[in-house]
């Protein structure tokens, strides 16, 4: 290409001599393996044009100051400056090669007509001399430094450069609740007595709804203690019409947050010697809840330094936590069930307290919301973590060796409390928790490299430690649950490389040693393999890449030492008697395990068309063996090597990257499509059907043959046809005993991200829908018991309903029924009936949804000299569209537990937020 460039060299200049002067930016361009690679394609993301490399990977584009190069795909980005530009004119008279005429030497010329005068002082002729240590090419002298007599070391005087950046950036956010259950603002407090439906006040103890229409009632206007207007009676003798109270929970609520990051950095021509770097953060943030709200404030500071090629780095880090409550406890779930329960005819927030000391609720055997979050302390959860780390890398040439260092203490202190006259513990119930954490890491590791033209090899090493004490003590029972594990990682890998023309390939392989205190025995074969096989240009179609992968990998892991299993506790509780959920027992100890062995494959591949379209998808399929769960055995929580289960599925991906739509605008979208399954394989002889969380009659179980997690419950009685069952009554017949009735696990998970750029604006939308998947609904079937869903108050009116199924006879049902009948007991109705959780299997819903996760419109302004300098982005993140399910987001957890989902019991709404954020760059 150099040949072509001096060809056109006359009318270039020509050409340059009538028109505007444009600049270029010239240089040679890379590959990823940084070598210089032709026809390398080098795109201008400002202009949209792009140039190709010549044989040498030279190149120039027409460029303007700030504007971004981008090639290897879009993995190599430059950012241009005004220096780096220059007229075509100089850039190709560059490239010509010039050479001056040199005067002929003549050493028998020059001998004859040389004096020969001896200069005493000058450098040849003097004593002393340099060493070969001393630097080269300077015009300042840093520093002389006498060896010996004859022998001195100079070294030169580099300018330096102190440098100041970083950025700023303060938001404002607006939360509110995302979808609650649907209830009904119809029927009073009551039930009915005599064949008449009957208000019943709070005295009463009353936990149903259902009685009268509250437009059939009005206030008598005297003294009563749970209500300022009075009792509830007939409108003929009513003072005014009562009032349908509103006792929602949430609120929208706002919080701010505050970042800060400096960097100082030294530089000496272009090598950077000292960084200093400090950022420091405070968020402000208040729950839906009301007066609920935490406070979380971090300070982090790193400092590197290059001292003769050892790169040295430490590094500081200091976070601080407050909330006024956490749901450890249930607390947030408690107060939400009752808020839902509460009548329409009882409002909880007129006050907190009756005159006699005791709460004021609608029941004794209900909680008040708002005394359950009044407190006399300001924070009753408080976390502080302090880390230190600090790692140097030398390099030589070929060799590199690392040493990385940390240290974290970590310190949590939770204050659990239902004070006097709550629900279940009347006397009130305190516990103070404190859980101090220490955890020390080291990573040493070494590799050596050894290239050729077109192998690379690479054999590297590490040694790992960790070390990590756990300490928790728990003011009501007394107890101080110790645990320590000390662990090593002994990993040896071998990577090979071979790269041609149009062909690559690589392979990975390694092994690896887990040691550790705590395991049963320690495992000294661990291997992986990994490899690819990559090529370019297929079927010699220019920019189409073919990538094809495999890996097989072999895991040893043991329970997270610092993780409490305390909220097991549920299990052991039906849920009408969640109530009584205070969790305070931790697992007694991690020792005597069996190390959970993973042994995992994958296969893949990846089609690239040019530099804008991907397309990649993957399989997996990851077997565990002897994974660990927790069950309660003589009253303690231990850990088991309990099951063994297989997670499989696959990952496709397909994006297309800077499409130009129009002048300016530009356009990347991503679709990803991911599925899975994890399969029950073995249990634990006399553990099958085990409780992984839940309560005692409704639960996520481990079950040969069964999803991990799928839900174990009630159901109805059917013949071997499968239709139901009614009993004498002509309701269908609920069946003895639990069995698999929910499914948590999607169909499929598909992900969309969009973005769209205009100048400086920049519009990202990103977007999922989980089709698929079941959860039971446990918050309905006790809105239902109650008489509080909507649906009870829609149906409750339902005479002479012919359920269809058969009679124990095998004869078709048709005995009329009414869905409440007055004239029998409250607990013979359509949802008393079957108790509590009424049957768990007519509970189960599906778990589609459709959400946007985040949409986000950035500007990135100019101010002044600062280039982009002032970003303004706009967003909201977690709207809910749509959802198969009626109540709280299928993506919430039971009381907040990470393996909860599939379970809905009062689970917390989900919360969406609108937001504004402002950064600056200096």
């Amino acid at each position: 290409m150099k040949k072509i460039y001096l060809l056109v060299l006359p009318f270039t200049m020509t050409w340059l001599s009538a028109q505007d002067s444009q600049k270029y930016y010239s240089g040679i361009f890379f590959n990823h393996k940084n070598k210089a690679q032709n026809f390398l394609k080098v795109y201008n993301k400002n202009s949209g044009v792009y140039e190709l490399t010549d044989e040498k990977g030279f190149a120039l584009i027409a460029a303007k100051p700030y504007d971004t190069l981008v090639w290897n795909n879009g993995k190599s980005i430059q950012v241009i400056s005004s220096y780096n530009l220059y007229e075509l004119k100089y850039i190709l008279e560059r490239q010509t090669e010039k050479e001056q005429v040199k005067n002929k030497y003549s050493k028998s010329y020059d001998s004859l007509v040389a004096t020969k005068n001896k200069d005493a002082f000058s450098i040849e002729n003097a004593p002393a001399f340099l060493n070969k240590n001393s630097d080269h090419y300077f015009s300042k002298v840093k520093k002389i430094k006498q060896k010996n007599d004859s022998l001195y070391q100079l070294k030169k005087l580099s300018p330096r450069h102190l440098v100041f950046n970083g950025s700023f950036s303060t938001s404002f956010d607006v939360i509110s609740r995302n979808a609650i259950p649907d209830t009904q603002k119809k029927y009073v407090q009551g039930r009915s007595e005599n064949g008449k439906l009957t208000w019943k006040g709070p005295e009463t103890n009353e936990m149903f709804s259902f009685g009268p229409d509250i437009s059939t009632l009005g206030f008598d206007h005297q003294p009563y203690d749970y209500d300022h207007n009075g009792r509830l009676v007939g409108l003929s003798n009513a003072a005014s019409l009562a009032n349908v109270y509103d006792n929602d929970l949430f609120k929208t609520t706002f919080s701010y947050s505050n970042q800060l990051k400096i960097n100082a950095f030294i530089r000496e021509e272009d090598v950077e010697r000292w960084r200093l770097s400090l950022e420091l953060g405070q968020q402000k943030r208040q729950t839906y809840f009301m007066d609920q709200f935490n406070d979380f404030n971090f300070f982090k500071a790193k400092l590197k330094r290059n001292i003769q090629g050892y790169f040295f780095n430490v590094g500081f880090t200091y976070e601080d936590n407050k909330a006024t409550n956490t749901n450890r406890a249930g607390l947030f779930n408690r107060a939400y069930q009752n808020a839902l329960l509460t009548p329409v005819s009882f409002s909880n927030s007129q006050q907190i307290m009756l005159a006699n000391g005791v709460q004021r609720s609608y029941s004794q055997n209900a909680d008040n919301p708002d005394f359950l979050f009044s407190q006399p302390n300001t924070y009753n959860y408080r976390n502080s973590s302090r880390q230190f780390s600090f790692d140097v890398t030398k390099n030589w040439r070929d060799f590199t060796f690392t040493v990385s260092q940390s240290y974290e203490d970590n310190k949590a202190w939770n204050l659990d409390q239902y004070k006097p006259s709550s629900y279940g513990f009347f006397n009130g119930i305190s516990n103070e928790r404190a859980q101090n954490n220490h955890i020390y890491y080291s990573n040493i590791s070494g590799s050596y490299r050894v290239n050729g033209d077109y192998l690379e090899n690479v054999f590297s090493a590490n040694f790992i430690v960790n070390n990590k004490e756990s300490e928790i003590s728990s003011s009501l029972t007394g107890r101080k649950y110790l645990y320590q594990r000390t662990s090593q990682d002994y990993i040896f890998n071998y990577k090979l490389g071979w790269t041609g023309d149009d062909f690559e390939t690589g392979v990975n392989l390694g092994n690896s040693f887990y040691i550790s205190n705590t395991s049963q025995t320690n495992n000294y074969w661990i291997p992986k393999i990994n490899g690819y096989v990559k090529f370019d240009d297929i079927f010699n179609w220019r920019n189409i890449n073919l990538k094809l992968i495999g890996a097989y990998t072999q895991l040893s892991s043991e329970p997270e030492i610092t993780k409490s299993y305390a909220s097991y506790a549920t299990t052991l509780l039906k849920a009408e008697n969640a109530y009584q959920y205070f969790p305070v027992n931790e697992v007694e100890s991690f020792k005597g395990l069996s190390n959970i062995r993973t042994k995992e494959w994958k296969a893949g591949a990846g089609f690239r068309l040019g530099y804008k379209i991907d397309l990649e998808g993957e399989y997996f399929n990851r077997k565990l063996k002897d994974d660990v769960f927790p069950v309660f055995e003589n009253n303690k929580l231990i850990l088991k090597n309990m099951a063994d289960h297989t997670y499989s599925g696959y990952d496709v991906n397909f994006s297309i990257s800077y499409i130009r739509i129009a002048q300016d605008v530009f356009s990347s979208q991503r679709v990803s499509f991911f599925k899975y399954k994890d399969i029950v394989d073995r249990t634990l002889p006399g553990y099958n059907n085990l409780a992984v969380s839940g309560f005692s009659d409704i639960y996520k179980t481990l079950t040969e043959g069964q999803v991990l997690g799928s839900v174990m419950g009630s159901y109805f009685e059917r013949n071997e046809k499968g239709q139901l069952i009614i009993d004498e009554s002509g309701f269908p017949k609920k069946a003895n005993g639990m069995k698999v009735i929910a499914d948590p696990t999607p169909d499929f998970v598909m992900k969309f991200n969009h973005n769209f750029s205009y100048k400086m604006l920049s519009l990202d939308i990103n977007w999922e829908w989980k089709k698929g998947g079941q959860l039971w609904n446990g918050t309905k079937a006790v809105l239902d018991y109650y008489g509080r869903s909507q649906r009870s108050a829609d149906e409750r009116n339902t005479k002479n309903y012919v359920f269809q199924g058969v009679n124990s006879n095998g004869n078709v049902n048709q005995i009329p029924v009414d869905f409440y009948d007055p004239n029998q007991n409250v607990s013979q109705n359509r949802w008393t009936r079957y108790g509590f959780l009424g049957v768990a299997e007519d509970y189960v819903e599906k778990a589609d949804y459709v959400r946007i996760n985040s949409i986000s419109l950035t500007a990135k302004l100019n101010i002044g000299n600062f280039k982009r300098a002032l970003g303004i982005t706009l967003y909201v993140n977690n709207i809910l569209l749509w959802q198969a399910n009626k109540g709280a987001d299928p993506n919430q957890n039971f009381y907040d537990m990470d393996n909860g989902r599939g379970l809905d019991f009062f689970n917390l709404p989900s919360y969406k937020t609108f937001g504004c954020m402002v950064s600056f760059q200096f």
